[in-house]
Parts: structure tokens; sequence; C-alpha cells
């Protein structure tokens, strides 16, 4: 087990980056996702398209920020605003008028 050297984290930064750095760049991607559940599974009273909706809009939110501080590519951020968009075309086709 690799142990972590303390020495040369100086900023808030190296916090939040050390935990990528222990996992090869998936601990905050994963907890992106694990939010992203949270979400879909709070918000199915509204239905399963509103739920994916809401939850890829909060995701895509904090996958934004995340992006920036560097430690969530836009690949996995580009996956959110996707399910955004194919979640509009839906209620678009199905829409009575």
């Amino acid at each position: 087990m690799a142990s972590i050297n303390w020495t040369n984290i100086t900023d808030a930064q190296g916090v939040l980056e050390i935990a990528n750095t222990q996992t090869g760049t998936w601990f905050w991607t994963a907890t992106l996702f694990m939010v992203w559940g949270v979400l879909i599974i709070s918000m199915l009273g509204f239905g399963f398209p509103a739920s994916i909706l809401g939850a890829s809009f909060g995701a895509f939110m904090i996958g934004v920020i995340l992006t920036y501080m560097g430690l969530v590519s836009w690949g996995w951020t580009a996956f959110f605003m996707g399910w955004i968009i194919v979640i509009i075309f839906y209620k678009i086709m199905n829409s009575n008028n």
C-alpha cells in the first residue's frame, strides 16, 4: 500500500488532488456519478424522465466546477449534457401537442 507524502501538499487544491492521485483519477469521477445516482433515486417521484433530466442538470453543474478545478475530465461532464439533450428530445417527441 502506498503512503501519501504530505509534505508535497501545500494548499487546498493539493488535498483534493491527492484523492485522484491515489485512485488513478477515478475518485472524483466516481463521486460525481454517485451524486447523479442519488439524485435520480430521490427524484423518481416526479417520473423517470424528469428525474434523469434533473439529476443530469445537477451533476452537470457540479461536473463543470470539478472540471475547472482539474479533478474530472470534460468527457465525463459532457456525458451529463448528452443525457440532458436526449431527455429533452424524448420529451419533445412524446408531447401531446
